[in-house]
């Protein structure tokens, strides 16, 4: 079953949440609106899913909400944050603000954290970056976190390693925002199979033996096989050396470059943060960038098309389209993710919504 809560009710929501749980009210805001966000983008598997782990985090002293952003870095074109444990999309908006503000000065800054939670959904990042009318590359590793295999292996051994690239579009309300787990799929996604009851494909997972599962169960060890399962990189069983290569990367410019700690080390449930800027105008015109970008987007996007296929989607597209649709109609959430999220609320004393009579 599944409910559907009107976005702007389902984000005052979560930010009582957080602000029960110790957030300013400015930063409980943040991570609410980036989580209902991701949900809003069809991208369940960073949204109000993540609540009842964020809160068991604090509640176990992991996490701590409204900790100071320390610099324990900085340059014209660089900085290293110390998020002292705070939830990750404060930290890493906060290393967003600080890339923008540099680039405009230098043309290109790096900014990376460490000491930072969960950041959540990093195309989040890109499209504040795009915003300011610049481009973005970056991504997160997960110290301490082993879920995915390497090529060829068959256990457990670097985290999802997400990786982001975005560049403004024809319009601001159109970018290019491209934003990837390394694995198959984002480990938060066998969260909400689970949740619902449902088969996963067989190309994303193994199970503890090592061998192709469809049961999202076998990856966590709750399932027929008690030993813990692999997510498979990108490309699967085929190619998968691309996208080794690529998780690879990430581990090490978020986890080796930051000093946050790759997945032998480190603390789980924690990031390792880099966030690229690219001020465009430094190099080019925004305007003559956008229009390129305009040209090669319709250039890509022309027929003939492969059997079955009405149309070429550039990424980002798939998000706004889910946005509009879901901004319409709520935000549907499956019961068992809604259950667990109002009765980590209702142990801090936030009261069950009242939804709307539809």
């Amino acid at each position: 079953m599944t409910i559907t809560i009107p976005a702007p009710l389902l984000t005052d929501y979560l930010t009582r949440v957080y602000r029960a749980a110790g957030s300013p009210e400015g930063e409980a805001r943040i991570v609410a609106e980036h989580l209902v966000e991701a949900n809003l983008k069809g991208h369940d598997s960073h949204g109000v899913i993540r609540t009842s782990g964020y809160l068991l985090q604090i509640r176990n002293g992991v996490a701590h909400p409204g900790a100071p952003t320390r610099v324990i870095e900085d340059a014209p074109s660089m900085a290293v944050l110390d998020g002292g444990w705070n939830l990750g999309q404060v930290v890493a908006t906060r290393a967003t603000e600080m890339a923008i503000a540099k680039a405009r000065e230098t043309g290109v800054a790096l900014v990376t954290c460490i000491n930072t939670m969960h950041a959540g959904r990093v195309g989040a990042y890109g499209e504040q970056i795009v915003r300011a009318g610049m481009a973005a590359m970056g991504g997160v590793n997960t110290p301490g976190a082993r879920l995915v295999a390497a090529f060829g292996g068959g256990h457990r051994r670097t985290g999802t390693n997400p990786l982001m690239f975005a560049f403004p579009g024809e319009t601001p309300e159109a970018p290019f925002v491209l934003d990837m787990a390394t694995s198959v799929v984002a480990e938060g996604k066998l969260r909400v199979a689970v949740n619902k009851g449902a088969e996963v494909p067989e190309a994303w997972i193994l199970d503890g033996d090592g061998k192709p599962s469809t049961q999202p169960r076998d990856f966590y060890g709750t399932g027929d096989n008690e030993k813990l399962g692999t997510l498979l990189p990108v490309g699967g069983a085929f190619s998968g050396y691309k996208g080794f290569g690529l998780n690879l990367a990430v581990e090490t410019l978020g986890g080796v470059l930051s000093g946050a700690g790759t997945a032998v080390e480190g603390t789980r449930g924690t990031n390792g943060v880099f966030i690229m800027a690219i001020d465009v105008a430094h190099f080019t015109p925004l305007a003559a960038f956008t229009s390129l970008m305009a040209g090669l987007g319709a250039h890509v996007k022309e027929p003939p098309y492969q059997p079955g296929v009405s149309e070429v989607l550039l990424p980002g597209e798939p998000e706004r389209r889910t946005m509009a649709q879901r901004l319409r109609d709520g935000v549907p959430l499956d019961d068992e993710t809604w259950k667990q999220t109002v009765e980590a609320a209702a142990a801090l004393g936030v009261g069950p919504l009242e939804l709307p009579v539809v």
